[in-house]
């Protein structure tokens, strides 16, 4: 199978989510185009499993371990968002937050109701892969999932429920940022400017920021490659006092350079780290030996 193939299939997903809805995706701003993208995308990438053959069992487990849970996993989530946000209470900061935090407990719950397997899912277990993700042993399991429709060679035993795992960890995590955004009341928010000075901020430009952002996302050094592109985004936006709403669009911006190299920062990066070590390192080291 041709990782990159897939790769560009999940990328491009993405970026017509979050043209769609946000940048965050941590809202559903239309939910019947949004679920049209995640259906089709699934539907190219049943296609491109039928149109090739698993060159062995380690590859299929990989498959349906990995990158259909992947891609399945922003259907469920979108389903489950835009469900949780149009229900919010028309009320206080307060309520909204004690609402936001029973749904917190009903993941939980979920998550504790699934805990063999989701161990199994946490501690990227492997002794039973043969079992949970080859399609020629598909069973029911957990039995009570058994209403989910079973696609013949595009199922296994535990594929979409591995898949509700990520998702339900993308919605926790979406709805803990929006927690925490709440308790941002005024009183905090007029120390957060009376410590100001001690923050840390970003003085370069933001497409600088983009650019290391996507670097950070595609070299997969974060949450053991588990971590989207939107949840690093809100952690440098966060981290540095700063407003990337514009990131993908920013980010169109540097696939479309042509004077510039692409990764013109990183390049920059680059070139000052190596001249530090150089001054700093590798001049010393000579003077040493005069």
């Amino acid at each position: 199978m041709n990782s990159s193939q897939i790769e560009s299939l999940y990328e491009g997903m993405l970026n017509e989510l979050r043209l769609l809805n946000n940048p965050q995706i941590n809202t559903i701003i239309d939910l019947p185009n949004s679920l049209k993208i995640t259906t089709n995308t699934l539907t190219q990438l049943r296609n491109i499993l039928y149109s090739i053959s698993f060159e062995n069992d380690k590859a299929e487990i990989f498959f349906f371990k990995y990158i259909k849970p992947k891609f399945q996993s922003w259907h469920i989530y979108i389903i489950k968002l835009h469900h949780i946000i149009e229900l919010i209470p028309n009320s206080t900061d307060s309520v909204i937050k004690k609402y936001y935090l029973h749904e917190l407990k009903v993941i939980n719950r979920f998550f504790r109701r699934y805990a063999f397997y989701y161990q199994y899912y946490l501690a990227n277990e492997n002794s039973k892969d043969a079992e949970y993700f080859l399609s020629r042993n598909l069973k029911d399991l957990p039995s009570e999932l058994n209403l989910i429709a079973k696609i013949d060679r595009f199922s296994s035993s535990l594929d979409f429920l591995f898949a509700k795992f990520k998702a339900y960890e993308m919605l926790r995590d979406c709805l803990v940022r929006k927690v925490k955004s709440l308790e941002k009341n005024k009183d905090i928010e007029l120390l957060e400017k009376e410590l100001a000075y001690q923050r840390r901020w970003w003085s370069g430009n933001k497409i600088e920021l983009v650019e290391l952002a996507y670097g950070l996302y595609h070299s997969k050094r974060i949450n053991g490659g588990k971590a989207e592109l939107g949840e690093i985004i809100s952690w440098l936006e966060s981290s540095l006092n700063t407003d990337l709403g514009q990131s993908y669009r920013m980010f169109i911006d540097i696939s479309r350079r042509k004077l510039v190299s692409h990764t013109k920062f990183l390049d920059e990066m680059k070139v000052c780290l190596v001249s530090h070590i150089h001054n700093s390192f590798t001049g010393k080291s000579n003077r040493d030996k005069v």
